[in-house]
């Protein structure tokens, strides 16, 4: 092989030419790094991986590595979810990629774009027939001892959780498989695999398409059919004409598309009607806004909201995520002929379904020819809105229905809140948001761990951006055991988060479905005061733990919030062990018919 290092650049930023060639593991990280918003790689190193990640250091990328795969891919997860791009997770050959699986499977379920890069065998040792025969290391044997190991036993695994997956292993169509990956995850919002075989990292490859054809813009959604977009614009537009009480529901998928958020946003102000929001699309909407009425889950919902939109005579429904807990338990009661399903694979106007249209380019169409004075004008809610129930006793000093109480009091504007599978999640949506709030959470998946690890992605992309948004994680106490390892990266990176923990001794979202007294409920209890002590901080400020046992410590310790914007802040309230918001009671005493037989949501 010729020398390398004459032709390519060996610095980050080093300018590029035409006839320039580079190792592919330095052209990927190259080609990452002009993805939209994407300054960071996140992943565990690996002895099937190490030769790709010493690419990394000739980008201005830069690396966050976990403490597991598992974690590291929720990281990955938090950093797409708050920036609407790329995550990108690294991990090595078995032992590694299967550990992270659970967090892209949880990406998969929730529209999430995710890139997954798994280092693997060579190529001599993939396709060779002797080679085959041998055992490597991170590699199950055959369950037949007389056979050849499947080498693709593990790529075969994530066929179902992920959108696309290339395995690279030729210079003259690596660059074409990258591309291909990115571009289907931006396209579906869901996670896409590489498998890179260790010697294809120093691999020379033309560097001529970062100059030429640059990624800059493949977050952009195209419009496959213009026609077709602007004949539904039209189409949609005129029913909303007709009506006479309009409403607006937004979903989660909204903010998976570039410009989602910011296009309805926008719609919703000038088409003047009134706007919900749902269980996981909390946040999308100003719930500021004169015409915002609440989130909608069904009999989930709170007094008047379910009335109210029910009520319309026609629901543009854009984003939609029809899963049992986005749906409260299948209890929506909207029927077909005063939907329009605004969804990213498809259009659904009463019984009609458009496929291969996305809502984004809808949106921008209707934008642009929406007539507002034909638009009728919000009437005021017919039914009330209150709290279903504003107060539930508890048997500690604090209670879950005053904490939320207070915590929705401490919000302000521009706060990226992530919480944590659990009881209180189920209280966020009795709240009212202050403008520009950001709330992420897993909210089908339910993967119980996931936030403290996602927030670890979200502080790194604040921090990428510039951004002086307060960052706060509420997090449970088994949930936190799950993957506390990751919380030394707030202190090591610099982050200073607010993360409320909430001690309730054990898993009381399973006390309340099954065994309240059970052990197989209980954790082992931890001194979550001492935690930070573990922890260098270096120039990084220090950490401010405080264990909160009543209302007065809990007020007393948000209004100092302010005064230690420079340091870690940790508080650590303590609840009663089957204390949790009347949602998660409510949704646990019930069944209902499924969802698709009372609005026919089904595409069939």
């Amino acid at each position: 092989m010729a020398p390398i290092a004459q032709t390519i650049p060996t610095t980050a930023g080093s300018p590029l030419t035409e006839s320039s060639t580079l190792p592919f593991g330095e052209y990927l990280f190259r080609r990452l790094h002009q993805v939209h918003k994407v300054k960071s790689i996140f992943g565990v190193p690996g002895d099937f991986n190490l030769s790709l990640l010493e690419h990394l250091y000739k980008t201005d990328l830069e690396w966050i590595g976990g403490c597991n795969e598992l974690n590291a891919g929720y990281t990955a997860d938090g950093y797409s979810r708050y920036n609407n791009s790329l995550g990108v997770v690294i991990t090595t050959y078995g032992v590694g990629e299967l550990s992270c699986i659970n967090a892209i499977a949880g990406a998969f379920a929730e529209n999430v774009k995710v890139l997954h890069i798994v280092g693997v065998p060579s190529r001599m040792a993939i396709f060779d027939e002797q080679e085959k025969k041998k055992h490597l290391h991170h590699l199950v044997n055959n369950i037949d001892p007389f056979a050849d190991s499947d080498r693709f036993v593990y790529t075969k695994m994530v066929e179902n959780i992920t959108c696309v997956s290339e395995i690279v292993t030729d210079a003259t169509t690596a660059a074409d498989q990258v591309d291909h990956v990115i571009k289907e995850i931006f396209k579906t919002s869901r996670p896409g695999v590489i498998f890179l075989p260790v010697d294809m990292s120093d691999v020379p490859v033309e560097a001529s398409r970062l100059t030429l054809d640059p990624a800059d813009r493949f977050h952009i959604v195209e419009d496959q059919d213009p026609a077709l977009t602007n004949k539904l614009s039209t189409v949609i537009l005129e029913k909303l004409y007709k009506s006479t009480n309009p409403a607006i529901l937004a979903d989660v998928l909204v903010s998976r598309y570039h410009d989602g958020v910011p296009l309805l946003r926008e719609f919703v102000d000038r088409a003047n009607v009134h706007s919900y929001t749902t269980f996981m699309g909390k946040s999308i909407l100003d719930e500021c806004h004169p015409t915002f009425v609440g989130d909608y889950i069904g009999l989930e919902s709170n007094k008047g909201v379910k009335e109210n939109l029910e009520d319309s005579d026609l629901v543009l429904f854009f984003g939609p995520h029809l899963n049992e807990i986005n749906t409260g338990h299948y209890s929506f009661d909207l029927q077909e002929g005063q939907l329009i399903l605004l969804h990213s694979d498809y259009i659904k106007i009463g019984s009609e379904v458009f496929r291969g249209v996305n809502f984004v380019n809808v949106l921008r169409q209707m934008l642009d020819i929406v007539d507002v004075s034909k638009i009728p004008g919000p009437r005021p809610v017919p039914f009330e809105v209150s709290p279903r129930y504003p107060h539930i006793p508890s048997s500690a000093s604090i209670s879950q229905s005053v904490l939320l109480k207070k915590f929705e009091s401490f919000l302000r504007t521009g706060d990226v809140v992530v919480c944590e599978t659990g009881s209180f999640m189920f209280g966020i949506p009795d709240f009212r948001f202050k403008t520009d709030v950001t709330y992420i959470a897993q909210g089908f998946y339910l993967s119980i761990g996931m936030a403290l690890p996602c927030s670890v992605g979200v502080g790194i992309a604040l921090r990428d951006e510039g951004s002086g948004r307060r960052l706060i994680l509420v997090e449970g106490d088994g949930s936190a055991q799950m993957t506390i390892q990751e919380i030394s990266a707030f202190p090591h990176y610099g982050l200073t988060p607010i993360i409320f923990l909430l001690n309730n001794s054990g898993y009381t979202v399973e006390r309340i479905i099954l065994g309240e007294e059970r052990t197989y409920n209980d954790i082992k209890p931890w001194n979550w005061s001492k935690v930070f002590e573990l922890f260098e901080f270096g120039n990084q400020g220090h950490c401010i733990s405080k264990t909160i046992h009543n209302e007065d410590e809990l007020e007393r310790a948000m209004g100092e919030i302010d005064l230690n914007t420079s340091n870690l802040q940790f508080f650590e309230v303590i609840l009663d062990k089957l204390d949790c918001p009347w949602r998660f009671h409510h949704m646990n005493n019930y069944r209902l018919f499924p969802l698709e037989k009372k609005i026919g949501l089904t595409l069939n």
